[in-house]
């Protein structure tokens, strides 16, 4: 029944325009059907199946021929090259195991997201959702065909290397240079595995982001609701301080779900940080050092770019998060409190206490994931890269 309450506030607002936070993380959702794993409570067998043989043959296997290769390396070159992947799978294994534990959370997380959905709404509000809603929609799919065109740019250099090279260095169990069709054959199967990883990569690097990007526009909403707080002489005392205990639960609502968020992501936002530290400062030094091809160089700067971007998102909407929930006393001040009755101003004061705690993600329960932390990584990734780089 509670889920039909919208209608008693929004009489006009029909099935096409009823808000669904749910649906910003739709694309992201669509890429973790590949791997297998259905946000839903009807978890099926088949699911189960799915995501168990994706994770063995992408996460273990496939990932156990980049550590192989380690050994047959040659030389320099063939090190770098390889450096990097080795990186960014362990970080992917990592990350996509913590999503993996943290289905039945997220389950709860919509569900929760679906009751702030059903909360009175001005026009303004309910527009300003809808655009951030349709901005995490549009911002999946340009990450998913970014992600994909960033393994599909080595597969096409390894392609134009005349059978010299493959996409990445990994260990195969024989010699694909010896014919064609072993090595078109190996290409194949490597590119089918990391355009894989590359779905992953997407849940992996954007949902957490994503989320805090949702959980920031609703709690604006609840911080203009807490803003207009006032006395009514239409309603009882007790009608409008059910009002507040309303807007109250919301505000619980939000800061539950960020902690789910915080003490699962924690320590993969900190792996995330020294791999991209290190992958971005190896692929760097392969261009400097030696001499690719248009394009490897291509691909390189893409992978680079790629190591970036698994940053910065996961900082930015932390900072912005944190920054909402700054501005909370100050909104609550605004109202006009003045006016309320002495049981009114009591909780609220008390209210304006809990919130002055500041609200940001630690990476492993130590960094602070803020924009200034973006800052110190990328500095850190031009600090490794010289030092790696050769002499004049």
């Amino acid at each position: 029944m509670s889920s039909k309450r919208p209608k008693i506030f929004l009489p006009t607002m029909s099935a096409e325009n009823k808000i669904e936070s749910i649906r910003a993380f739709e694309f992201v959702y669509f890429s973790l059907k590949f791997q297998g794993m259905v946000i839903t409570e009807d978890y099926r067998l088949r699911h189960k199946i799915h995501v168990v043989t994706n994770y063995v043959l992408t996460n273990i296997c496939h990932y156990s021929t980049f550590i192989i290769q380690l050994f047959y390396v040659s030389n320099l070159r063939e090190l770098l090259g390889n450096v990097p992947m080795n990186l960014c799978v362990t970080t992917c294994s990592i990350k996509f195991f913590v999503i993996l534990r943290l289905r039945p959370s997220l389950i709860e997380i919509n569900r929760q997201l679906e009751r702030l959905d059903s909360r009175p709404m001005t026009d303004r509000q309910k527009d300003k959702l809808t655009k951030v809603i349709n901005f995490c929609r549009m911002i999946s799919q340009i990450v998913i065909v970014f992600y994909l065109g960033v393994n599909s740019m080595y597969a096409i250099a390894a392609a134009l290397s005349h059978r010299t090279k493959l996409g990445f260095e990994s260990w195969f169990p024989y010699d694909w240079r010896k014919n064609a069709f072993r090595y078109w054959v190996s290409l194949l199967i490597q590119t089918i595995f990391q355009l894989q990883l590359s779905l992953e990569q997407v849940a992996n690097d954007f949902l957490r982001a994503l989320y805090l990007c949702v959980l920031s526009a609703h709690l604006q909403i609840i911080m203009e609701r807490f803003a207009e707080i006032h006395y009514d002489p239409e309603k009882t005392e007790e009608e409008s301080f059910q009002d507040f205990i309303q807007c109250l639960e919301d505000h619980r609502i939000i800061m539950d779900i960020f902690k789910i968020i915080e003490n699962n992501l924690s320590f993969t936002i900190f792996f995330q940080f020294i791999a991209s530290i290190l992958a971005f400062s190896t692929s760097g030094v392969i261009y400097l050092r030696f001499s690719p091809t248009l394009a490897e160089t291509t691909a390189i700067f893409i992978l680079m770019l790629a190591e970036i971007t698994e940053v910065f998102p996961s900082c930015y909407y932390s900072n912005k998060f944190m920054e909402k929930t700054d501005q909370m006393v100050f909104m609550l001040y605004s109202s006009n409190w003045m006016d309320l009755s002495p049981r009114f101003r009591k909780h609220l004061i008390i209210f304006m206490q809990m919130t002055q705690e500041k609200k940001v993600i630690l990476a492993g329960k130590q960094i602070p994931i803020t924009l200034a932390t973006f800052m110190s990584v990328m500095k850190a990734m031009y600090t490794v890269l010289m030092i790696m780089s050769p002499s004049e």
